[in-house]
């Protein structure tokens, strides 16, 4: 954490570069994060949101965003909302205090730790969260691994005011159906045949770009890649497509 924490350098941006901004990764798992912004920097990223999951976790995106020059959101995921769901309420001080925290997540669902945390004890979690959010008036990342249609219904149910679903896992009818709610859908570093159906049908306005790094993706410098894809499914310019999700995130997050 010492060598994640370390002065950034100032970078100075290639005009012709368009805005790229990776809303979604995970800086806290990087040995050195200040390396990581910069290379991303230099490879045309404006902008990074860091996310927390876990009480470690969210002390560590915490500090982070306040040496690097990156946003972050904090929050108990679901393979934490068991252990650690005590600690939710300590994040509302966390967020009032630190103005480059600019929402709660991630934090859902998940049918792969239910072993660990059963659906309820996820799902009790799951609302707080979003009852805070809607408190401090900031935006939900959520997690969905193989509980999308419970999370919509959570969702429809507790009406966050906006969310963003992360690495998006649902179908086509469930895109169209967040999109319309106002949501987001976070496009990933990986594209099957659905992802490229969503991507195709689902308007530009509704959609984010993310890595997920270091899970998905290396590092948040692969959001170049996951604009040029989106910018050949849609058979747009990259630049307007760049533009355009870094416009998205921009307002999502009030940044």
């Amino acid at each position: 954490m010492a060598q994640a924490l370390q002065s950034i350098e100032k970078i100075k941006y290639v005009q012709e570069v368009p805005p790229l901004t990776d809303t979604h990764c995970h800086l806290d798992l990087f040995q050195n994060a200040a390396a990581v912004v910069n290379d991303a920097f230099s490879h045309g990223v404006r902008t990074i949101i860091t996310s927390g999951g876990s009480a470690k976790g969210n002390e560590a995106t915490s500090k982070i965003v306040k040496i690097l020059s990156v946003f972050g959101v904090v929050g108990i995921d679901p393979a934490s909302s068991g252990a650690e769901s005590e600690y939710i309420d300590s994040y509302v001080a966390m967020i009032k205090s630190n103005p480059r925290l600019v929402g709660i997540g991630e934090i859902g669902l998940d049918s792969h730790v239910e072993e660990k945390n059963p659906p309820e004890v996820q799902k009790s979690a799951f609302i707080r969260q979003i009852r805070i959010a809607n408190e401090l008036g900031v935006p939900v990342v959520i997690h969905s691994r193989g509980r999308m249609a419970d999370v919509i219904k959570v969702t429809d149910e507790h009406k966050p005011e906006k969310a963003m679903f992360h690495f998006f896992e649902g179908d086509v009818e469930q895109a169209r159906y967040l999109a319309g709610k106002g949501h987001m859908i976070s496009i990933p570093p990986r594209y099957s045949s659905r992802m490229k159906r969503i991507i195709n049908e689902i308007d530009l306005s509704s959609m984010v770009a993310e890595t997920d790094a270091p899970v998905a993706g290396k590092t948040p410098s692969d959001i170049r890649e996951v604009v040029e894809a989106i910018s050949s499914i849609k058979k747009l310019e990259f630049g307007d497509v760049a533009e355009a999700l870094s416009e998205n995130a921009k307002v999502f997050f009030h940044i």
